[in-house]
């Protein structure tokens, strides 16, 4: 009689002995479960099910400590599908134990699905670098349609002939919601203050780009842009993007979904960005922006498995351990982009970038190391330059951008923002070389300057080994050549034509037109260096250079030609400003 009532039970009942030997095995179990009461009894319950080997041992620690234990339990089914089964374990008497099951699988599904959607929306709406606020329209749709019934049909017309229904307009709509973005840029750092009507933003200039926004609203339109001028809370104004996207689901609960870009920089630098409406439909996928989400749940955990060993220098991990890194990139998924990573990476379709992301940063291993190494000591976001490969095998600069949620102890489902910055880096790559070539010519311009000063520097070393050649000749026409006389003589001769070789060397190396070598300088050898070059002259201007020199100085990092540069260009100032005094004896010290 007992199993018969045990089979009305739409819950799963198993009996079990203190042993967890199953006993009783009623229909609601064998519907869940898979296995039917001749193949369930005798057997161990959490061995037949292959209940989750961390949760056996709680469930066996709650009967024991408190005589019942509840929770949440995965368990395989006999046609192998994973279940989870919210569990109740009663210990009944000290021989049997009595546990009931409700299959929750596809509530747990359904949970985590919209747990997944709420961290994607949060993601986009707070980590993004553009404004978005969320708005409270139904005041301003009351009012539209009152005016509608009154029998106004031209809502354009009326709304331009009338900015001061524009203005109560504004004022009803209320902010809900703001980015932190929107709190730096618009607010005074209170968000609660920014919470009210939207009036102190909205300029009366820009008040036709509203009334366009909502007239295209009232026309079903999906989205609405347009570029205008808006307000901080106290007076700062800022040119930008506006994009109102206008869902039906939203719209019915009177909610509005505004963003707006600053373009004010892009318009000073007349590089206004073209943006195209169709950016706008969505919050992601229509942004100006390359935006990839990525799950890097896996990795986390790895993370807090090798925190939890002591790890503390991922960077240093990376080096005791090769083939981490190749794991780690392959073990991040992308699972979404925009239309603009499409476009950045010269893809055919959003699926050529789905999955492992390694082939997004296949340029840029040292970028995501230390990308993986700042989430890993806890950071929130990670910002640097990096080289990607697009699919037509071009390399091109990037801004990447990674924002961390699981910082947050949220799920680790990722943003990640590139943007194409090929542009400027070619520029400043220009911008060095024409430094260098400026550089260059003002070597050479002194050089110059101290042409004679050069001349009488190497014609000295080459006459003397003039004289020392004809004296050796005329030694060898003697009939008993002095060997020793010879020998000093081819000494001197190779000492001589040494000094001319470094007076060369030295002019050479200032006149060279190569690029800069950054190396670490002692500034004193540079210094003696420089006054050694400009000796000659110093000595035909009757110039006398002391040198007192700081010991111990610390090492600087730069180039040696440009540095000699900038020291010869200060000891040749000095000198022509010293040209017209009465007294030729000067001293100049530098430090």
């Amino acid at each position: 009689m007992g199993a018969d009532i045990f089979d009305l039970v739409q819950h799963s009942i198993v009996l079990s002995d203190r042993d967890g030997h199953v006993t009783r095995w009623n229909a609601a179990s064998e519907q869940i479960y898979g296995w039917s009461q001749t193949e369930a009894l005798g057997k161990p319950v959490h061995d037949l099910l292959k209940t989750r080997r961390k949760t056996a041992p709680l469930i066996e620690q709650g009967l024991r400590e408190s005589g019942s234990w509840e929770g949440d339990v995965e368990r395989r089914a006999a046609n192998g599908v994973v279940k989870t089964i919210r569990l109740k374990c009663v210990l009944s008497s000290p021989n049997e134990i009595v546990e009931t099951g409700a299959d929750i699988t596809d509530k747990r599904r359904l949970e985590e699905a919209l747990s997944r959607a709420e961290h994607r929306y949060y993601n986009v709406f707070r980590a993004m670098a553009v404004s978005f606020w969320e708005l409270d329209f139904t005041a301003v749709g009351g009012m539209v349609e009152r005016l509608r019934r009154a029998g106004e049909t031209d809502l354009p017309g009326y709304l331009a002939a009338n900015p001061e229904f524009v203005r109560e307009l504004i004022r009803a709509t209320q902010v809900i919601d703001v980015n932190d973005l929107s709190e730096s840029m618009f607010g005074r750092g209170e968000k609660e203050e920014m919470l009210a009507s939207l009036e102190p933003y909205w300029p009366e200039a820009s008040f036709p780009v509203y009334a366009a926004a909502v007239v295209a609203a009232v026309q079903g339109k999906p989205h609405f842009a347009a570029e205008t001028r808006l307000s901080s809370i106290d007076g700062r104004e800022y040119d930008v993007w506006f994009t109102a996207c206008f869902p039906p689901e939203m719209l019915a609960r009177g909610k509005l979904l505004i963003g707006i870009l600053d373009v004010s920089a892009d318009k000073r630098a007349k590089t206004a960005l073209e943006m195209s409406e169709e950016r706008y439909r969505s919050l992601f996928h229509f942004l100006p922006v390359a935006m990839l989400q990525v799950d890097r749940r896996e990795l986390a955990e790895v993370f807090l498995t090798l925190q939890k060993q002591g790890v503390n220098d991922l960077q240093m991990y990376f080096k005791e351990h090769p083939g981490f890194y190749e794991y780690a990139a392959n073990s991040i998924q992308v699972i979404e982009v925009n239309q603009r990573a499409v476009e950045l990476f010269r893809a055919r379709s959003a699926d050529q970038l789905m999955g492992p992301a390694a082939r997004v940063w296949s340029e840029a291993r040292e970028t995501i190391q230390a990308s993986m190494a700042s989430r890993f000591s806890g950071a929130a976001r990670f910002e640097a330059e990096m080289k990607i490969r697009a699919f037509d095998d071009q390399t091109r600069d990037a801004l990447y951008v990674a924002h961390f949620p699981e910082a947050y102890e949220r799920e680790a489902l990722g943003l990640i923002c590139m943007l194409d910055i090929s542009d400027r880096v070619e520029a400043q790559t220009k911008l060095a070389r024409m430094q260098a070539e400026f550089a260059h010519a003002a070597r050479v311009s002194m050089l110059g300057e101290l042409t004679a000063s050069i001349a009488h520097e190497v014609n000295q070393p080459l006459g003397a080994i003039l004289t020392s050649g004809e004296t050796a000749i005329r030694w060898l026409d003697r009939q008993e050549p002095n060997l020793g006389e010879l020998r000093a003589l081819a000494v001197r001769t190779v000492s001589d034509a040494r000094r001319a070789g470094d007076v060369i060397r030295r002019i050479r190396s200032m006149a060279s037109h190569g690029e800069p070598e950054l190396a670490e300088l002692a500034l004193n050898d540079v210094v003696e260096e420089v006054v050694m070059f400009l000796g000659p002259e110093l000595r035909r201007q009757a110039v006398q250079a002391t040198l007192d020199l700081a010991p111990n100085l610390p090492l600087v990092r730069g180039d040696r030609v440009q540095l000699q540069q900038v020291f010869a260009n200060l000891a040749v100032n000095a000198l022509q400003a010293m040209a017209g005094q009465e007294s030729a004896a000067s001293s100049s010290k530098p430090r």
